[in-house]
């Protein structure tokens, strides 16, 4: 098995501004309109347990 020397990946002092900008520009926008941002996250409406829903071609095999 061939193997490979491993993936370095280099993060500059410029990334790590740009990413910390970003985040706060992301956090003061949530902190403006609050109200938006929970009504936003509260509309995805789904049932916890419908991953242990069988699909509908399964119940033909379980019968």
């Amino acid at each position: 098995m061939l193997r490979r020397k491993p993936t370095a990946i280099a993060i500059t002092s410029e990334d790590l501004a740009a990413f910390e900008e970003e985040r706060l520009r992301k956090l003061s926008e949530e902190n403006k309109h609050p109200e938006q941002h929970a009504k936003g996250s509260s509309t995805a409406n789904f049932d916890p347990s419908d991953e242990l829903k069988p699909l509908p071609g399964d119940k033909a095999r379980i019968q």
